[in-house]
């Protein structure tokens, strides 16, 4: 099990002593570094670009049924508006936000 695992994900951290920066040289952080592998590289263009595409948006498309459920309908395009804004909020915009969420005013 542990070959599997290690095949999978890599040496394991257990079996290795506790890291040292003075230790290490530049030809060791050089040789440690994982080989370039064009295969592994092409597979994940790939994916970057069938999201980019929408290929599985236009391969596996949504319902209004399911953008719009009937207990609440405008969900989605609030998660939307939602996460379009996030990255342009200030600092006291976001504290504001999450203050938003400790008080409920119903």
């Amino acid at each position: 099990m542990r070959r599997r695992i290690d095949k999978q994900l890599g040496p394991s951290s257990i079996d290795k002593p506790a890291y040292d920066p003075a230790k290490e040289s530049k030809e060791t952080l050089v040789t440690s570094l994982k080989p370039y592998d064009e295969k592994d590289e092409s597979e994940q263009v790939n994916v970057l670009y069938s999201f980019l595409e929408n290929r599985y948006g236009k391969k596996y498309p949504l319902s209004d049924r399911i953008m719009k459920p009937l207990s609440n309908p405008e969900y989605y395009e609030k998660l939307e508006k939602e996460l379009e804004e996030a990255p342009k909020r200030s600092f006291f915009g976001r504290l504001i936000n999450s203050w938003k969420g400790f008080v409920r005013w119903s």
